[in-house]
């Protein structure tokens, strides 16, 4: 495995970034301030698909949705994207993915066969136009969030996480089966329960750090009182998951499936008592979506004394004047690579007022350096 140890507590960021045939960009070469990068373009321009390209080097996949292919230019092959990771440590990254579904990771130019050794070597979080789908979306983005920060923060929650998820779909295999012998079934049972609970053990922990991050964070930036998050294991708070999963079980032999587990654990927030997503405006709701992110990167400086890589997309159309400069300010504090897209020039510029950044214009997916601004 990629050795994360060696990259902990080490200034972090992409210097040099080379994207070929992804959506489109046909071929870019760019050299990125270790600060803050502003992206510069009307619509359609290119400005979220560098930020992909970006996403995709620290992950192996998009944030905008699931299928790979929408991502790889039209007439091509297959898309490749390679960076330049510096820390103390020089680190080289490259994937590449193909329309046949093949797909090839190399760090510092040895195979890698897991998407998760990306994310150790180039952790990223995104800002943008579909954050708020935190709140408002299904509860699989909120569990990946969760598990996203332990993957940062606590080494041995991946091995845990992937013999759970391996435990989980054997036991569903059997249930779906329906000629597996309730021996058998039991056992798997057993394992999952074990495995489900040091899941949620890993999770609590990291939760009670990540809300004590995000109540400050709250009162920086969204002057909402009575903030809360709430965190739910996915059963019974006042049982066992072994107790809960035995009195499920002829429903799960008849859905074919596990009802209760690690894999339905959810979070939400309340305001003053009740759900943020039926009292809140969804500006409201933008700006909790975006102080939560937030707090989940503040929360690995914190432990890790490693900022990710921050990608906010269309900054000054998600936010309004005052919670963009506030949110500004807790980005360029955190110590992180920031790169942000904007439509208005002037107005990108002016939510980075006093900062010194690296500045590009795209234009039909070719980009051009532009005079870096200080004011």
């Amino acid at each position: 495995r990629f050795n994360l140890c060696r990259y902990a507590n080490e200034a972090m960021s992409l210097s040099r970034l080379t994207v070929k045939n992804l959506r489109n960009i046909e071929h870019l070469e760019l050299s990125l301030g270790s600060g803050v990068n502003l992206i510069c373009g009307v619509n359609g321009s290119g400005k979220t698909s560098l930020l992909e390209a970006i996403y995709f080097l620290g992950s192996g996949r998009t944030f905008r949705g699931q299928r790979i292919e929408p991502l790889i230019s039209r007439n091509a092959s297959g898309c490749t994207v390679f960076g330049v990771v510096d820390a103390d440590r020089r680190c080289r990254i490259g994937v590449q993915r193909g329309r046949d579904g093949g797909r090839d990771i190399k760090i510092n130019g040895e195979v890698v066969r897991r998407a998760s050794e990306l994310a150790l070597a180039l952790p990223v979080l995104v800002l943008g136009p579909d954050t708020v789908d935190l709140l408002l979306g299904a509860p699989g983005p909120r569990r990946r969030f969760l598990n996203w920060g332990l993957f940062h923060v606590e080494h041995g929650f991946l091995p845990e996480w992937e013999n759970a998820t391996r435990g989980l779909k054997q036991r569903n295999s059997l249930l779906r089966g329906g000629s597996a012998s309730s021996r058998e079934l039991a056992v798997w049972t057993d394992k999952l329960e074990v495995l489900a609970e040091t899941i949620d053990a890993y999770r609590r922990r990291y939760f009670e750090k990540l809300q004590t991050v995000f109540k400050v964070m709250c009162a920086d930036l969204t002057g909402l009182q009575g903030v809360e998050c709430v965190y739910s294991r996915g059963w019974d708070s006042t049982r066992s998951l072994k107790e809960v999963m035995a009195s499920q079980l002829d429903g799960d032999i008849k859905r074919g499936f596990t009802l209760s587990g690690f894999q339905k654990a959810d979070i939400e927030l309340r305001v003053a008592g009740q759900s943020a997503t039926s009292v809140c405006s969804r500006g409201e709701l933008k700006i909790l979506a975006w102080a939560l992110v937030l707090s989940q990167g503040k929360l690995s400086m914190a432990q890790q004394h490693q900022a990710p890589v921050y990608l906010v997309d269309d900054l000054c159309a998600e936010l309004d004047e005052d919670h963009r400069q506030s949110v500004c300010r807790e980005l360029v504090n955190s110590g992180g690579q920031i790169v942000a897209t904007g439509i208005d020039l002037e107005q990108l510029q002016g939510s980075w007022s006093g900062i010194t950044t690296k500045m590009f214009h795209v234009k039909r997916g070719v980009f051009s350096e532009m005079e870096s601004s200080n004011e």
